[in-house]
């Protein structure tokens, strides 16, 4: 599902970044998500994990490998000769054959320990998904505020050049101009603070989609999510179905019932089968050839320690799959009520208001050149359309980090 379009979005990303320069990278969310499922290290890493477990479960397969064994005469004290096969020498071929299901037990472990690597991978790209999500409406953020900022900062350049002007005219007093420079020496620190944050969030997208350092990321805005969400119970049954970490839960229970199959069976003794083509020197007929049978006789333990430690384990992963599925609940549930509160609280911010909100900003500049507001008030304007719009800025994104939650903790795309 992860890697279905992720060759036409990297595409995309390439045109954007030849007509942008190579050193510019514009991207939205789902070509962010492209790139790290194709180049984030850690997810490659962890294929290679799954390529231990299907090495170790080609391994599991194999049969035991047959002994060969040679004896010969090493000094003759009939005959004074050292190392002389024609002596005496002995050939003998000897197979383990495991009883009891050991062979078919240990394949059968080996599988669902394949199977726990494979739901092992499957997490690591969820919590890497819900990262680059998490970053990059952070990143979105932080660039919103910096073009804020500098657009703020661009109005009280022009009404400080104006102001000066007026000053030296002898309009305003020198107290109001240093007023206005204390405003804007005060919107630059934020700008700095906003900068170094920035850098920050884009270092750490970078790690997360494997760039190179000089790269400047622009983030493209994103629709917000504002749909109806399925009941709870609907919710809570995706995430059994469609979590990685619950279904490895399981899967464990499932390791630790083969782990205590296979250490029963293991209390089995294996059996030698042996066979000797040819004893040339044998006292008994020469040349001799025989069979030979040998096994362990269970005499001082049958294994009974790893079997009830495997048992030990099995109910260890049982509690451990019971406490997973009340944390399934209880984090589907807080999802659930974060993303509707996070909506509610960005609906506030109508069209009409935030419009309202604007055009006051736009308009306080002529204004109080005009002097139809004073000093104060004109200050008082900016505040309130920084405020206001941080406010606005900072909700969408939580609104928009709170849908990437539910399809963390879902498991799957509930917002696309």
């Amino acid at each position: 599902m992860y890697f279905r379009t992720f060759g036409i979005l990297l595409l995309s990303v390439c045109l954007s970044v030849c007509a942008k320069g190579q050193d510019t990278l514009i991207i939205n969310l789902e070509q962010a998500t492209a790139i790290m499922l194709n180049q984030n290290l850690q997810i490659i890493a962890s294929h290679y994990d799954l390529k231990i477990s299907e090495a170790n479960l080609f391994q599991a397969r194999a049969w035991n490998n047959p002994y060969f064994n040679w004896n010969q005469d090493l000094y003759s004290i009939e005959k004074n000769q050292y190392l002389n096969y024609r002596n005496q020498f002995l050939v003998q071929i000897d197979q383990v054959f495991s009883i009891a299901g050991k062979y078919t037990r240990t394949v059968n472990l080996a599988k669902l320990e394949h199977e726990s690597n494979r739901l092992i991978v499957r997490d690591i790209v969820r919590a890497l998904l819900h990262d680059v999500s998490i970053q990059f409406q952070k990143l979105l953020l932080f660039q919103s505020k910096s073009r804020m900022y500098n657009e703020i900062l661009d109005n009280f350049d022009f009404v400080i050049q104006s102001a000066e002007r007026q000053y030296k005219l002898g309009a305003i007093s020198k107290k109001e101009l240093i007023r206005l420079e204390s405003e804007r020496q005060t919107i630059r620190n934020e700008t700095s603070i906003n900068r170094i944050e920035l850098q920050t969030i884009e270092s750490s997208i970078k790690v997360l989609l494997n760039l190179r350092p000089e790269i400047k990321l622009i983030a493209i805005e994103e629709s917000v999510p504002i749909g109806e969400l399925p009941d709870l119970m609907s919710l809570y049954e995706l995430s059994q179905k469609n979590r990685p970490d619950f279904q490895l839960s399981k899967n464990r229970i499932d390791i630790g019932t083969a782990e205590v199959k296979l250490q029963k069976a293991k209390s089995v003794p294996d059996i030698t089968f042996s066979y000797q083509p040819k004893d040339r020197g044998s006292n008994y007929v020469r040349p001799y050839s025989g069979i030979e049978i040998g096994f362990e006789l269970p005499l001082f333990h049958r294994n009974r320690g790893n079997i009830m430690s495997a048992e030990a384990s099995r109910m260890r992963y049982t509690v451990e799959s019971e406490l997973k599925s009340n944390q399934l609940q209880n984090e589907v549930h807080a999802s659930v009520i974060n993303f509707m509160e996070n909506r509610n609280n960005y609906n506030r911010f109508t069209p009409k208001y935030l419009e309202e909100v604007l055009q006051m900003n736009i308009s306080a500049e002529s204004n109080y050149i005009k002097r139809n507001i004073n000093l104060l008030e004109y200050i008082d304007i900016k505040r309130i359309y920084i405020e206001n719009y941080l406010q606005y800025l900072e909700s969408k994104t939580r609104l928009l980090e709170s849908a990437s939650q539910i399809n963390f903790v879902i498991g799957t795309q509930i917002f696309k």
